[in-house]
């Protein structure tokens, strides 16, 4: 919990683009805890990424939501000293891989707030497409959220 604390205080400018706050002393607790309705904490993931010992980053995943054929990346974030060296690029794609190996799940999901144009750049960069849908702001969060979504690759099997 300390460790991925460490990672989203490491992103305040994050926090103040898309919740217009830097971040607070309980956002690891709520990145643990929040689910949407309907899911329940086997259906969520949680993951790090390490340099060394350090967590330099964190993902959050709900698979099968909104629909059982799709995964939301929640969150994608690395500590800003380790943003701009194509460490999240490499995260994502990790990522890919690992939910590539669920069978049901046939597209990515995510919503990047419309005021973090970086962000909106960033998923366009690694293929994820508007689905044309935008949600609301919801508590905490100062824009709309765009949507986007980009199918899986999956390997060949043997």
């Amino acid at each position: 919990m300390a460790a991925l604390q460490g990672v989203l205080e490491a992103a305040p400018a994050y926090f103040l683009t898309v919740t217009g706050l830097p971040p607070g002393d309980a956002e690891a607790q709520s990145t643990f805890t929040a689910l949407p309705p309907d899911k329940t904490y086997s259906d969520k993931f949680v993951w790090g990424l390490y340099a060394g010992e350090s967590m330099i980053g964190c993902a959050d995943v709900i698979r099968g939501y909104p629909v059982r054929e799709k995964a939301v990346l929640g969150l994608l974030l690395l500590a800003e000293p380790w943003q701009h060296r194509g460490l999240g690029s490499a995260f994502a794609a990790l990522i890919e891989q690992v939910i590539g190996a669920w069978p049901e799940i046939e597209r990515l999901r995510l919503g990047v707030a419309v005021s973090n144009t970086a962000a909106l750049a960033f998923w366009r960069k690694l293929g994820y497409r508007e689905t044309g849908e935008m949600k609301p702001p919801q508590p905490g969060i100062v824009a709309e959220l765009q949507v986007f979504e980009k199918p899986l690759r999956r390997s060949p099997t043997r």
